[in-house]
């Protein structure tokens, strides 16, 4: 038997912020909810993916993962037109911690800011005139924490 699952269509006004973040399931109720209560926002663009941001500094190591990422953004920019794009990584990424790019500890513990860093340039001189916010996640007892980056 099949469901139907149906969900009332408000139109609203397009979303002006752009998003890309980590797809790491455990984080993602705490990326919606420092999304819409933290930032105050209602409906973006979303890209979510492995490493969230990381996936665009990859031009040397995986070209072809940083060519269609750019090209992604490049069309959300294109049809969207954001004003704001907000990017966050999180502690422990899996992605990260994954053999081939053969970190250690102390580097998957840094890399994720420094890589927030080399997109918001990259964002920023790519599409000059969007405002790039980069925040890092980490866990905290029983909280996740977001803070700037």
């Amino acid at each position: 038997m099949s469901v139907v699952y149906r969900t009332e269509f408000v139109p609203r006004e397009q979303p002006d912020t752009l998003v890309i973040h980590c797809s790491d399931p455990k984080y993602q109720a705490h990326f919606q909810e420092f999304l819409h209560k933290g930032l105050g926002l209602d409906r973006y663009e979303l890209i979510a993916v492995p490493g969230g941001p990381q996936f665009l500094t990859l031009v040397d190591y995986l070209p072809k993962f940083s060519w269609a990422g750019w090209r992604w953004v490049k069309f959300l920019v294109d049809v969207a037109k954001p004003v704001r794009a907000v990017l966050i990584a999180h502690e422990n990424c899996r992605w990260y911690r994954d053999m081939r790019f053969g970190l250690g500890p102390e580097e998957q513990r840094v890399r994720p800011g420094r890589d927030l860093e080399k997109v918001r340039q990259s964002f920023r001189e790519r599409f000059p005139g969007i405002e790039v916010e980069c925040y890092q996640a980490r866990l905290e007892k029983e909280h996740v924490v977001f803070e700037n980056a």
